[in-house]
């Protein structure tokens, strides 16, 4: 009886063990994989696959489970007890999600950034590009997308003007963004570029986190952390500046102060203006950074700038030239918080504060202008798997102006509050969805505007991306100072873009079209009932690897833009948005003279204009505009660059336009005067040393 039992229960085990569990391991494309491992948990029994994915394993009990893994796969577990033994399995592996390879949002976006590989500018590329001068603006202004515009000197991006651009730094926004200037003299970007880390540029189609723009985004990130204390001092042909920053274990303070005077230089340098005051100014900045526990960074940003100009200009009508002086001021400060826990939690909390203050004398005439912008954020990420991060927020600006002329002033005041919410689900590694939804209140209008982007990874160097986006933004408060009922102007933007991109090549080319709704006209009235479109193409190509120690970009932009806008009756194209504009850009590296030489040329193809001696409007245009902008750098030492730059070297006459004269003379025709640059050329040599502990730093070592 016993030894009946125990030859039952052994051959009931022997039994047991005679499943085989057989089949093929396929990826999500239905491509079989080879070398993934089956085996059976908490046993020595196992198996992989073979070149055609298939596989067989036996001796397996009726209970248990079995893991079936491979590297860069999600693995999947079979519960035995619910295996079917007598059927061939099919087992589809999903690809893991790694978040550093996966594909990313790139219709419409331009990011400035050494976090990624295959980018298309980097940090130290804003400071080393020939013509930008250190500007940030001047550099992003060689990229697709742009309009060069040299008399001015702001972004100008897929046929909308300058002020349909909002700037933020680390998030929030930045009034009054470009140092104050008059017509025809070109301003820059506000700050030192060596305290950013990076930007995010979009030309359209942005995130449902940003708002108040019709056309693009440009946001600047300033540096996390410093890798070292220095101290950095330059003198050049228009002044000096003297900046420091000191580490500590957990927290770091740069700071810097810089003086500018053109006095000497114009002085040597014939200019195309008569200037009774060369522009100069004072500006000094702070960046402290406190890294405060293990989850929590804390940044504060505060910047004062002091600036002054007084030119005579020639005047079409009068014999006596034209005064005019301008005094600015300028305050900008903010505060960030961030916060996470968990691993999938993260709050970003930020305050903002720009005050600026302009005092013009136009020949007898005193006009000032004093604007505040507060901007109050709040942002809540959270992560709940990898492939899915949701992001919401809300936002609060106070604005307001005042203005006078003389001893008469004005004032305006308006709130805009927002909320948005934005989630990205990546379904793999090569497709991502993002959805948001961005809903704005104002004294103008309630508005509801969907955004909506989606990438698809061709293969391991290329994507395709396609974005749309509404978008609206309030009249100017320099219109609504005059009539406060207007309505926000509104704009829509489809893009359709493609990416090729390794570490030495890069090659984008995007298409867009955009819509105008509820623009700015004047017909003895302001209203709001202008519309219009932008539409077009951009190309861009870098290559850092075809010619040994050459870096070189080519960006071309077609623009087909009208807008029924201002005082004309009919569409008229901008006269700051030429059909054609290209740039090239070339650095390259002379080892043996420890030297960087670089090169820009800039085209388009010529600005329209208003003649009063044609029919029609904006009739005519001006010659194309060029530029060739030659630079040299030096490093003698490592911690010391001596720089050579030479703006339009040949001296190019470029004309922007003209100016007619009031009244028609005895033939009937109209008097012109034509509208040059300030300046055939520019010409700026520095010299910038910089002290540290090791003596091999220099000015674009944090960059």
């Amino acid at each position: 009886m016993n030894r009946s039992i125990l030859v039952f229960i052994l051959l009931t085990q022997s039994l047991l063990a005679q499943n085989t569990f057989s089949g093929k391991v396929l990826d999500a494309k239905q491509n079989p994989l080879a070398g993934v491992n089956i085996y059976l948990l908490q046993s020595y029994n196992g198996t992989t696959t073979s070149k055609d994915g298939t596989f067989s394993l036996t001796d397996l009990p009726g209970a248990g489970k079995i893991e079936i893994s491979m590297m860069g796969f999600d693995s999947q577990f079979i519960d035995l007890e619910k295996t079917d033994f007598q059927s061939q399995q099919t087992i589809i592996l999903k690809e893991s999600f790694n978040t550093l390879k996966a594909v990313t949002i790139t219709a419409g976006s331009i990011e400035v950034s050494d976090e990624r590989q295959a980018i298309v500018l980097k940090p130290l590329d804003i400071v080393t590009t020939s013509g930008a001068l250190g500007d940030v603006i001047g550099a992003l202004n060689t990229l697709p997308g742009t309009s060069t515009n040299a008399n001015d000197g702001r972004l100008f991006v897929r046929g909308g003007s300058a002020d349909e651009t909002a700037l933020f730094v680390d998030g929030l926004r930045l009034g009054s963004a470009y140092g104050s200037s008059l017509s025809g003299i070109p301003t820059r970007g506000r700050f030192n570029p060596n305290l950013f880390k990076g930007n995010f540029f979009s030309t359209g189609a942005y995130s449902a986190e940003y708002g108040q723009a019709l056309s693009s985004v440009l946001s600047l990130y300033s540096v996390d952390m410093p890798i070292r204390s220095q101290t950095d001092l330059s003198v050049s042909s228009v002044g000096a500046s003297a900046a420091h920053t000191e580490v500590w274990e957990n927290q770091s303070l740069s700071t810097n102060l810089s003086y500018t005077n053109l006095s000497p230089y114009m002085n040597l340098v014939p200019q195309n203006l008569q200037f009774n005051t060369a522009p100069q100014g004072l500006n000094t900045e702070l960046l402290y950074r406190n890294k405060i526990g293990k989850n929590t960074f804390l940044k504060g940003f505060y910047s004062y700038q002091n600036s002054r100009l007084a030119v005579k200009r020639p005047q079409i009508d009068k014999e006596e030239l034209e005064s005019t002086s301008l005094k600015n001021d300028f305050h900008y400060a903010n505060l960030n918080l961030k916060h996470s826990w968990q691993k999938k939690h993260l709050l970003n909390a930020g305050i903002s504060y720009t005050n600026n203050s302009d005092h013009i004398q136009l020949d007898s005439s005193k006009i000032k202008a004093n604007s505040q912008l507060a901007h109050l954020k709040v942002i809540y990420q959270y992560f709940p798997m990898p492939r899915l991060k949701i992001k919401s927020g809300l936002e609060s600006i106070h604005e307001n102006l005042e203005q006078g002329l003389n001893d008469q002033s004005r004032f305006f005041e308006q709130n805009l509050y927002a909320a948005f919410a934005e989630a990205n689900y990546h379904f793999n590694s090569d497709l991502v969805l993002q959805i948001g939804l961005r809903n704005s209140f104002s004294q103008a209008e309630n508005s509801l505007m969907p955004r909506l982007s989606l990438a698809y990874r061709l293969n391991e160097k290329s994507q395709l991306a396609v974005a749309y986006g509404d978008y609206v933004q309030n009249q100017n408060p320099s219109i609504l100072i005059n009539q406060n009922n207007l309505a926000a102007s509104s704009a829509r933007h489809w893009v359709l873009n493609y990416q090729f991109a390794t570490k030495d090549l890069s090659f984008r080319l995007e298409a867009y079209h955009k819509k105008y709704d509820q623009l700015l006209r004047f017909d003895q009235s302001y209203t709001s009932n202008g519309e219009g479109y932008a539409q077009g193409f951009d190309l861009f190509i870098r290559d850092r690897k075809s010619i040994k120690n050459l870096d070189y970009w080519f960006s071309y932009s077609f623009i087909d833009t009208k807008r029924h806008w201002k005082s004309f009756k009919e569409q008229v194209q901008p006269s700051f948005a030429p059909k054609h504009n290209a740039s090239l850009v070339g650095k390259y590296w002379i080892s043996k003279l420890n030297s960087q030489v670089g090169s820009s040329y800039n085209i388009n193809d010529g600005y329209t204009y208003e003649n009063p001696n044609l029919a029609g409007e904006m009739e005519s245009k001006t010659k194309a505009f060029s530029s060739l902008n030659i630079s040299w750098s030096y490093l003698p030492k490592p911690n010391l660059i001596i720089h050579l730059e030479i703006t339009n070297a040949l001296g190019r006459e470029n004309i922007f336009g003209y100016q007619y004269s009031a009244n028609a003379n005895a033939n009937g025709s109209y008097s012109e005067m034509a509208i040059p640059q300030s300046a055939k050329r520019f010409i700026f040599i520095g010299i910038f040393y910089t002290l540290s502990s090791d003596k091999k730093a220099n000015q674009l070592n944090n960059l």
